[in-house]
C-alpha cells in the first residue's frame, strides 16, 4: 500500500467515525426531545428478515426514518446465534423514544410472547425466491466463511472456495431446505392467526418498486413523511457499493446506517445454478416455491 492509498484509507475511516459520532450525537438529541413530545404510535419498528431477502436494505430505509435509531442489544451470543431473543435484547430501548431491530428472528411461542412483553405488535417479514436467496448465500460464504462458533461452520476442506460451485451451492440449497422453508412457513402461519400483526414485503417488489414498498412500511406502522423525505431515502439506500466496501464500512457505522447488501439481482440462479443444483432444489424445496407463489409447478 503507498502513501496515497494509505491517506485515503486514513480519510475514509475518519469520515465514517464522524458519521458515527453525529448519529450518536443525534440520538441523544432525539432522545431528550420525545422526553416531552411523542411523534409516532410505535416505538420499536421490528425487522425479521429471511437471510439474503435485503433485510439490512429494509433496515437502511427504516433507519432513516428521522427519530428512529439501532440501539446496543445485549442479547447473549449463544441466543443470539440461533437467531432468537430475551428481555435483554431490549434492556437499552427507552420506552418513550423510537428504536429500529433488524433480526432473523425465529418464529417461535417464546420469541412471540417476549416481543408481546416489550409491546412490540407489528412484525415486518421480508423473504425472497428461495432459489435466489441460496445462490446470494453461496456468494456470501465464498468470500466470509461462518465462523467456527457458528451453527453453520465447515470445516476448510469444506468451505466453498475449497470445492465446487455446484458443490457449494447444494450445500446452501440443503441449508434452505433444513431451516428457512420453515422459517418462512412459520411466519405466514402466523401471519394468518394476528391480524394486522405482520406485514409481509417480498425481495422482488422491493428491488423493483422501492418507494412504494417502503411507503407501505410506513403505512404499516402508521408514519406520515413529506414525499421529498422518501424520495431521499430511497435514493440514498440502492446499494450502490460491493460487498467487500459495505463489510469494511460496517465496522465502523452505526448499525442502522451500515449494510452488507450485495447486487440485489432477481432471478441470478438461471444464470449460476448447473443441472444438479435445480434437480437437488426441485426435490427439497421445489414444493414450497409453489406454495409462495414463484412457480406454478416443478416444470421449470
Amino acid at each position: 500500500m503507498n502513501i496515497k492509498e494509505l491517506l485515503a484509507n486514513l480519510y475514509s475511516t475518519l469520515n465514517l467515525l464522524i458519521i458515527s459520532f453525529r448519529y450518536c450525537v443525534k440520538m441523544l438529541f432525539y432522545d431528550i426531545f420525545f422526553i416531552f413530545k411523542k411523534k409516532y404510535k410505535h416505538n420499536i419498528i421490528f425487522i425479521a428478515g429471511l437471510p439474503m431477502s435485503a433485510t439490512t436494505k429494509v433496515k437502511n430505509m427504516c433507519g432513516l426514518i428521522p427519530g428512529y435509531f439501532t440501539r446496543y442489544s445485549p442479547t447473549p451470543y449463544e441466543i443470539a446465534v440461533q437467531q432468537d431473543i430475551c428481555d435483554k435484547t431490549f434492556w437499552f430501548c427507552p420506552k418513550w423514544s423510537y428504536t429500529l431491530f433488524k433480526t432473523h428472528l425465529n418464529p417461535t411461542e417464546k420469541n412471540l410472547e417476549i416481543l408481546k412483553k416489550n409491546n412490540i405488535n407489528k412484525v415486518l417479514v421480508t423473504y425472497r425466491d428461495l432459489r435466489d436467496v441460496a445462490l446470494a448465500r453461496y456468494h456470501r460464504l465464498l468470500k466470509f466463511p461462518k465462523k467456527k462458533s457458528d451453527p453453520n461452520y465447515l470445516e476448510f476442506d469444506k468451505q466453498y472456495k475449497n470445492i465446487s460451485k455446484s458443490e457449494g451451492i447444494n450445500d446452501c440449497i440443503k441449508v434452505v431446505s433444513n431451516d428457512f422453508v420453515q422459517w418462512i412457513f412459520g411466519w405466514l402461519e402466523i401471519s394468518k392467526k394476528r391480524d394486522n400483526f405482520v406485514l409481509f414485503c417480498r425481495f422482488e417488489d422491493l428491488i423493483q418498486e422501492p418507494k412504494l414498498e417502503f411507503k407501505k412500511i410506513l403505512k404499516f406502522y402508521e408514519i406520515e413523511l413529506d414525499n421529498s423525505i422518501i424520495d431521499e431515502i430511497v435514493e440514498s439506500t440502492k446499494g450502490k457499493k460491493s460487498m467487500e466496501e459495505n463489510f469494511k464500512d460496517e465496522k465502523f457505522l452505526p448499525w442502522a446506517l451500515s449494510s452488507n447488501f450485495r447486487s440485489g439481482r432477481i432471478g441470478g440462479w438461471k444464470e449460476e445454478f448447473d443441472s444438479s443444483n435445480i434437480d437437488k432444489f426441485k426435490k427439497q424445496c421445489g414444493d414450497a416455491l409453489i406454495k409462495l407463489g414463484y412457480e406454478k409447478d416443478l416444470n421449470w
